[in-house]
């Protein structure tokens, strides 16, 4: 009988090659992809993820010639971890995509628990469509094609971080409910740590551009943060405005990212909640803090940082980590 140490050893193993077998299933129309091709730009921000956890992805170039494409399409829908539609008109008007590719990845999707990933790359009838119960990654009408280059990389990075990260989510215990519980858990604790990490950062950031520009302009700042630099943007001169743009980066990809990586686990699993009651709070904070951030900051090239806290009744819960350190030791 082996011992534990090689069992131990065995699912480990069996684990690394889980992670290592992921394949997303990218579905598209042709002729969303003759203006700009779409699929080729998001294959380099998903090819980052290869290199860490062996994603590969599969789309209709990868049939070789002569074989029953038919086939081809059905095997990789069923070996999909995950898949990523990049809809707009050509997507919604293929016939095929409508009445074989979409019904059979649904089907795929209900049966094994995958996650699907609508991108909305031009204006079309999304929320008229069969697609409209599934939660699109961008807003309808802000298609990829209405935004600029910067923010349409951008959004297609996101894409491949929450991606990347509902992957990992998956890796969990065989057969165990709790193992699943302390994989999401887990990767709450990791994501929290990465934006204190970068909330650290940009308080150093933040406190620098401050005496800058106070002392520039020879006045004494009485104001909140955000209230400062949304009064004193205009004024800045270069080097305070590099600054600034510093400040907001940190706010746009690792506060973002992370926020919204947590919330959407929460989201997922809310049976979490139960489990570390901290994480209701944290909840809370992090819809106030989404919510001003996609209907306020995102509209305001003033603002750099965002805060949501005590003034407006959803502090940070700061006990959060001690109680997440606490919930694993007992599960270890």
């Amino acid at each position: 009988m082996p011992t534990p140490a090689v069992d131990n050893e065995r699912f480990h193993t069996l684990q690394r090659d889980c992670i290592m077998a992921h394949t997303i299933f990218i579905s598209y129309g042709h002729a969303d992809m003759m203006e700009t091709p779409w699929i080729e730009r998001l294959r380099l921000y998903l090819e980052q993820n290869r290199h860490k956890n062996g994603v590969m992805t599969w789309d209709d170039s990868k049939i070789e010639p002569g074989s029953d494409w038919r086939t081809s399409i059905a095997s990789a829908l069923n070996s999909a971890s995950a898949a990523i539609l990049l809809v707009g008109p050509g997507f919604l008007a293929s016939r095929f995509i409508a009445n074989e590719e979409l019904p059979a990845l649904l089907a795929s999707a209900e049966r094994h628990n995958k996650p699907i990933f609508p991108l909305i790359v031009k204006y079309c009838a999304y929320e008229q469509s069969v697609l409209a119960a599934l939660q699109s990654f961008n807003k309808p009408e802000r298609p990829l094609e209405s935004l600029s280059t910067v923010e349409q990389n951008k959004t297609m990075s996101e894409l491949a971080v929450a991606l990347n990260n509902k992957l990992e989510s998956h890796v969990a215990s065989p057969g165990s409910r709790a193992g699943d519980k302390a994989a999401q858990i887990k990767l709450i604790q990791r994501n929290l740590s990465d934006t204190r990490k970068a909330f650290v950062a940009q308080v150093n950031h933040r406190d620098d551009l401050v005496k800058a520009v106070e002392r520039r302009l020879k006045i004494r700042n009485t104001l909140e943060y955000e209230k400062f630099f949304f009064k004193y943007y205009k004024q800045m001169i270069a080097d305070e405005r590099f600054e600034f743009d510093q400040i907001r980066a940190l706010t746009e990809g690792p506060l973002y990212n992370g926020n919204r990586t947590i919330a959407n686990i929460l989201e997922t699993h809310p049976e979490l909640l139960d489990e570390v009651p901290f994480l209701v709070d944290l909840r809370q904070h992090l819809v106030f803090w989404l919510n001003k951030y996609d209907r306020v900051f995102v509209r305001t090239p003033e603002m750099c940082l965002l805060y949501t806290g005590v003034e407006d009744a959803v502090p940070f819960p700061n006990g959060i980590d001690r109680a997440i350190d606490t919930w694993l030791r007992k599960q270890a």
